[in-house]
């Protein structure tokens, strides 16, 4: 099946690419190969996030799956990137990712949907709290290690600052962190 993408042309998604080794021979429009420059979240795609949020678990990060629209990445959905039971215990690597699962996710996603892809990458801290600058600093570099933030994604970041659930994007442009504006969308449509 994998294969059968990759020459019906069809677009073959960020997933396929990174665990598959499978080549996209459709580049992206001027529209979507623009840098990240605001994120939009869905009223779906909070609900997630605020379930991640509020379940146990030191460590929880994921993909986050969307569109491109110019500059503006519109989030549609949040996966973890580890099934919760499969995080060794103490584990302190903030950016896991199992192939299989992250695979399944972007599968069942971008599925006759070919403008819906792997777009960045989402976390929380252990204790919930917002983060410092240098700690961001710090969750950039590692998300770059581990190859889940480059020119054309982002990271976001939430947590509870003064009592205030706070969404935080950043990318990196040029080497230099760059905050992004995050919108909280309302309504049921995207």
């Amino acid at each position: 099946m994998a294969s059968s993408q990759a020459f019906s042309g069809a677009p073959v998604s960020r997933a396929r690419q990174r665990f598959l080794g499978l080549t996209n021979y459709h580049p992206r429009t001027d529209a979507q190969a623009q840098l990240p420059s605001a994120l939009h979240l869905t009223p779906e795609v909070q609900r997630q996030l605020l379930a991640y949020f509020y379940s146990p678990g030191a460590i929880r990060s994921g993909p986050l799956f969307g569109r491109r629209q110019n500059g503006i990445r519109v989030i549609t959905a949040a996966g973890r990137g580890v099934p919760p039971g499969l995080i060794p215990e103490g584990s302190s690597e903030l950016f896991a990712l199992d192939a299989g699962y992250v695979l399944g996710w972007s599968d069942a996603l971008t599925e006759g949907q070919s403008e819906i892809d792997w777009i960045g990458h989402w976390l929380i801290a252990a204790n919930n709290a917002v983060g410092t600058y240098e700690e961001h600093l710090d969750w950039l570099h590692q998300a770059q290690s581990a190859v889940v933030l480059d020119d054309e994604t982002f990271l976001l970041t939430l947590g509870n600052e003064e009592e205030q659930l706070v969404f935080a994007g950043w990318a990196v442009h040029a080497r230099r962190p760059t905050t992004l504006p995050v919108t909280r969308l309302r309504g049921t449509g995207s």
